[in-house]
């Protein structure tokens, strides 16, 4: 039996949204609107508590809490939740394998996620999101990130401020990094399209490859993945490169020793099995 649950807020300015669902979906909305709408469907959708809050200094607080389980084996009820918030408003999501899209842009967002997938629009303050096996998608992070998944996915698609992603078994990709960047992996490969800042890459058995890098600095360690950097032209290029038995490459031509206030870029690369190779981007 489905049920529905629909309430409004009078919300002029931000809040601070919290929302708890352990199966289904969670769908929010940021947009130019006064008022906080909350559309509740699905099993013992009447039985969800939403509250307004008022926070310590005059914030207003909206939160939308799961009804507990039924009996010692019961399941989570299974609902699909739909709110839209004032632009930058806060977001604070605790899911089980419930998938979560925030669509618009967002202040500090925090999602703890078991199975489900997570998918951001915006996030101007900072984002902390942590899944279990969940895929993760970020369009646009503007603020000091961490990202961290057991065995899914990680994409983002433009990272201006510092970002940390660690992964067990999942694939890592970002598109564009503007400032530091640290990936790590257990085996999952990890690729960066264009790196401006410093880049620390570690991965157990995964591919790491950066497709357009100028002057900074990449650091790469890895036991039996490859390594693969692609350097702007007329970069000049620093590096120290250890490997067991893999093989070095590079098609790099000779661009001497940088000038004293040139920039250059510094690439140190360690790993026993995996080949390192450099070439223009």
């Amino acid at each position: 039996m489905s049920n529905q649950l629909d309430l409004s807020f009078d919300t002029p300015e931000p809040i601070d949204l919290y929302v708890e669902n352990g199966r289904g979906s969670v769908d929010v909305t940021a947009t130019d609107t006064t008022e906080t709408t909350v559309r509740i469907t699905g099993e013992r959708a009447e039985e969800y508590d939403v509250r307004d809050l008022a926070g310590e200094r005059g914030d207003r607080r909206i939160a939308i809490i799961a009804p507990q389980r039924s009996g010692f084996f019961g399941k989570d009820a299974r609902a699909e939740i739909v709110v839209e918030v004032p632009v930058a408003s806060g977001l604070n999501a605790k899911v089980g394998s419930s998938d979560l899209a925030a669509h618009g842009r967002f202040d500090d967002t925090r999602v703890d996620s078991g199975s489900g997938d997570v998918s951001l629009d915006v996030v101007d303050g900072e984002t902390v999101v942590q899944t279990g096996s969940g895929d993760v998608v970020v369009e646009h992070l503007a603020g000091d990130a961490r990202i961290k998944s057991g065995s899914g996915d990680i994409v983002v698609r433009r990272a201006d401020s510092r970002l940390l992603v660690t992964t067990g078994s999942g694939d890592v990709r970002v598109e564009a990094a503007g400032s530091d960047l640290a990936l790590k992996t257990g085996s999952g490969d990890a690729l960066v399209g264009t790196l401006d800042g410093e880049a620390v890459f570690t991965t157990g058995s995964g591919d790491l490859v950066v497709r357009q890098v100028g002057p900074g600095r990449v650091t790469a360690k890895t036991a039996s993945g490859d390594v693969r950097v692609g350097v702007v032209p007329g970069t000049p290029v620093w590096t120290d490169i250890r490997t067991a038995s893999g093989r070095l490459a590079s098609d790099l031509p000779a661009t001497g020793e940088p000038g004293p206030d040139q920039p250059y870029l510094e690439v140190r690369a360690t790993t026993a099995s995996g080949d390192v190779t450099l070439h223009q981007s």
